[in-house]
């Protein structure tokens, strides 16, 4: 075969030594499409080398994972469709822009658990590269070696490749990266260079493309201990997706930015919102405040994990759900205006100031509040439909686990991700194998797997009528 590199037009190598590869493998192979590059665990560098001859002129698909010996600065490349980078050392951020500029028909793109060798090589630069034929894009735990600090500007290497290129909105879009040292990074950085959720829901269906204006989709936005989730949830068959989780990142910055974009389309209306708010610390009460106002939240999901914040926690959401706000379009309307859901992790209250919260919140004068028929109220064990005039009955019970403003349909999709307890940590994506490629193994090569906070098991998910018995 080694003789036949010429004629060769796909190849995957794993695990080879360094002696092996400079070898067999540095001569030019002018008909290569497919390559994939390989091993078992960051390599020991013996000096860097340039697989066939750096010339990848006719290259259209590269997998690379855990391979840190490439001059890259020596490679060649023009027709590159599909990218996958993942665990590569040695690797400068400017090679990714180069990468971007050269190859205008780039479709898929993936960047994974990669440290970039140093911020110092980045270049101010007001240009950005048109991605027009981009429809998969992933950056997942990217970093700089360095602090990220370039003149006293701090810098992260996912929002730097979101600055580099534009690309549409509607592809199937995964970001998960942590800015915890970034603190000072302003919400209208993020606001300017990642996508908001609603170009996708907001986006015509190819059956129907009357449907502009109205989404065909749900949204979730699970505020964690760890930072915000942010996914799409769309209707079966669509090519779209989008799952953006910020980790470590300051809450005050995540809220305004989600703020900002759902108030970008005043004229969208969404067909499901679900805000889930994990809290452990008084502050965290902030995410209800913020969004309070928003006509777009149709389910909430509230847990509590620090046990002398339980009794002030219960208290507040009650006193919030029950008093009137001004809501984004400035009218006077009773907090969470579309809510028709209300779920509780590690809920203790009793039935007495439910009630209270209940008979407020549609019977205040002066706002007006559409009254359900009936109120719903799910138990650990059971469910029950309240009429307004059994509401009374709802005094005598504690241990809630979630209420329906009416009889309402429980959240319409199947899990995309594993159900976790909010007591436990986010999964990490190391932790599982994913297929993106067509290769599997041990070493779980591949893509990430999406979390679905709806699925958290202190989330109200049971189906409509499995109600069990008091």
């Amino acid at each position: 075969m080694f003789h036949h590199l010429h004629r060769v037009e796909s190849i995957a190598i794993y695990n080879p030594t360094h002696e092996v590869f400079a070898k067999y493998f540095t001569s030019r192979a002018p008909l290569l499409k497919r390559m994939t590059l390989r091993k078992r665990s960051e390599p020991e560098l013996h000096g860097l080398i340039r697989p066939f001859g750096g010339s990848w002129t006719s290259l259209e698909e590269l997998r690379i994972q855990q391979w840190g010996d490439i001059e890259w600065k020596e490679v060649q490349f023009g027709q590159l469709r599909a990218v996958d980078i993942n665990s590569c050392a040695s690797l400068e951020i400017s090679v990714i822009f180069r990468l971007i500029q050269e190859n205008q028909h780039l479709e898929i793109l993936g960047l994974r658990n990669i440290t970039f060798t140093s911020s110092t090589s980045l270049t101010q630069s007001n240009t950005s590269v048109v991605a027009s034929h981009l429809k998969d894009l992933t950056l997942s735990k990217l970093a700089y070696a360095d602090s990220g600090n370039v003149n006293n500007h701090p810098h992260h290497p996912t929002l730097d490749i979101l600055r580099r290129f534009r690309f549409s909105s509607c592809i199937k879009l995964t970001l998960q990266t942590s800015i915890e040292s970034e603190s000072t990074i302003d919400p209208e950085d993020l606001r300017s260079v990642l996508p908001s959720p609603l170009d996708i829901l907001a986006h015509p269906s190819p059956n129907d493309p009357q449907t502009s204006q109205k989404p065909r989709g749900y949204l979730t936005a699970a505020f964690s201990k760890h930072g915000l989730i942010l996914t799409v949830e769309q209707e079966p068959g669509c090519e779209f997706e989008y799952e953006v989780d910020l980790d470590n990142t300051p809450r005050s910055i995540t809220r305004r930015w989600l703020k900002s974009a759902l108030e970008d389309r005043p004229g969208v209306t969404l067909q499901g919102f679900k805000l889930c708010v994990f809290i452990e610390e008084h502050s965290q009460m902030d995410d209800l405040v913020t969004f309070q106002g928003s006509e777009a939240v149709t389910w909430l999901s509230v847990g509590i994990s620090v046990e002398h914040l339980r009794e002030e926690v219960e208290r507040r959401l009650l006193q919030i759900l029950a008093t009137p706000c001004t809501s984004a379009s400035g009218t006077i309307v009773m907090a969470f205006p579309r809510l028709s859901s209300l779920g509780f992790g590690g809920w203790e209250g009793r039935g007495g100031p439910v009630l209270e919260m209940i008979r407020n919140r549609f019977g205040t004068p002066g706002v007006e509040a559409h009254r359900p028929d009936v109120i719903t109220i799910l138990r650990h064990s059971w469910g029950k439909e309240f009429l307004w005039d059994s509401l009374d009955d709802i005094r005598e019970l504690d241990g809630f686990r979630a209420i329906d403003f009416g009889t309402v349909d429980r959240w319409p999709s199947e899990p995309i991700g594993r159900s976790r307890s909010p007591e436990s940590s986010w999964p990490s994506r190391d932790e599982v194998e994913d297929d993106d490629w067509g290769i599997t193994g041990e070493d779980g090569w591949g893509g990430d797997w999406a979390v679905d906070p709806s699925q958290w098991d202190w989330a109200p998910e049971p189906a409509h009528g499995d109600w069990g018995q008091e």
